[in-house]
C-alpha cells in the first residue's frame, strides 16, 4: 500500500494512493475518512491499533470511495511524529566528503517536528540562512513500540518506508557544534510522497537514492552502501531509547551533496530540488526565500 495524507497544510486527511484507480494513468486516493470515520489520521494511535490491517480491509470493499488524485496537495504521509531521528555519516564516501572519519558507531541526531513538510511544498530559506543543501535519504516509520530489539527481529517493528530530504544549513550546523538547529528550520524535512508499507518493499538495502538540483544530478547512490544497516540502527537506538508507533528514522545520505562540491552547489531561491528513493516516489521542491 501507498499511504498518503492529502489536503491543505494542517488539515490533511488520510488516504491510500491507487495507481490507475480511475483509468489508465489516472491515479486516485482512497477516501479513508469517508469510509471509516474513526481513522482520523496516520498517527501513533493508528499504527498501534491495527490501522494497516484496517486499510487492507477498506481496499477490499466493493463500494470504495475514490478521490481523483490530480491537483491534490500531498502532505507528509505521517502525522506529526513523536520523534524524527536521523543517521549521520552512514555512507563512507559521504563521511569523507563531510570532512570527518568514518564512524565506528551510529551517529544519531534529531530534527524538530515543526521542520516537517510535504513532498512538493517549497523549501523556504529564512533570512538568517547560510549555506544550505539537501540530502536524499531512505526513511522508515515505526509501527509498534520497540525497546531492546534484537538483530534477527528488528525489522518486524517497521510499518513502512518513505523518502526524506534532510535539508541542512551547514553554517548553523557547524557554528552550533551539534546538528539539531541547522537541520530543524521550518520546511527542512520534506517527507513522502508515500509511505510504502514494509511488505511492499522487497529489500530496503537495495534501493537507488538520488537527488538533482535544477536537473543536474548530485546524488546517485544505493542503500546497499550504508555502513550501519537497518537492524543495526534499530538495535543501537532501542538499547537506550524507546521507539513508538509513528516515529520516523532517516538512514543517512550517500555522497554528492552540493556543499561538498567545488564550487559548491547551494540552494537559492528559484532552484528546483528533486529527491527520490527507488520504488518510494520522487519529491520536487521549489526553493523560496522567507
Amino acid at each position: 500500500m501507498k499511504l498518503v495524507r492529502y489536503g491543505a497544510p494542517g488539515r490533511e486527511q488520510p488516504g491510500v494512493w491507487i495507481d490507475n484507480a480511475l483509468g489508465p494513468d489516472r491515479a486516485g486516493i482512497l477516501d479513508v475518512n469517508g469510509m471509516a470515520f474513526d481513522i482520523r489520521d496516520y498517527d501513533r494511535h493508528f499504527f498501534a491499533h491495527g490501522g494497516l490491517d484496517r486499510l487492507e480491509a477498506l481496499l477490499r470493499e466493493p463500494g470504495r470511495k475514490i478521490v481523483p488524485a490530480g491537483g491534490v496537495r500531498l502532505g507528509p504521509p505521517v502525522a506529526r511524529p513523536g520523534k524524527i531521528l536521523c543517521l549521520g555519516k552512514n555512507y563512507a564516501e559521504h563521511a569523507k566528503e563531510f570532512g570527518g572519519p568514518v564512524p565506528t558507531v551510529p551517529v544519531v541526531f534529531s530534527k524538530a517536528g515543526t521542520s516537517l513538510s510535504g513532498p512538493f511544498d517549497p523549501i523556504v530559506l529564512p533570512a538568517r540562512a547560510g549555506r544550505v543543501d539537501g540530502e536524499a535519504e531512505l526513511a522508515l516509520v515505526i509501527g509498534r513500540t520497540a525497546k531492546h530489539l534484537r538483530p534477527e527481529t528488528a525489522m518486524g517493528c517497521i510499518a513502512g518506508y518513505c523518502v526524506l530530504n534532510d535539508v541542512t544549513d551547514r553554517d548553523a550546523q557547524k557554528a552550533g557544534l551539534q546538528w539539531f538547529f541547522g537541520k530543524s528550520f521550518d520546511t527542512f524535512c520534506p517527507l513522502g510522497p508515500f509511505l510504502v508499507t514494509a511488505g511492499d518493499v522487497a529489500d530496503p538495502h537495495a534501493l537507488r537514492v538520488t537527488a538533482s538540483l535544477n536537473g543536474q544530478v548530485l546524488q546517485n547512490g544505493t542503500t546497499a552502501d550504508m555502513i550501519f544497516r537497518i537492524p543495526d540502527i534499530l538495535v543501537h537506538i532501542t538499547s537506550a531509547v524507546t521507539l513508538e508507533p509513528g516515529d520516523v528514522i532517516a538512514t543517512g545520505t550517500p555522497s554528492g551533496i552540493g556543499s561538498a562540491r567545488t564550487p559548491p552547489l547551494l540552494l537559492k531561491p528559484g532552484d528546483v530540488l528533486e529527491t527520490g528513493v527507488e520504488g518510494l516516489g520522487l519529491q520536487r521542491a521549489d526553493v523560496a526565500h522567507e
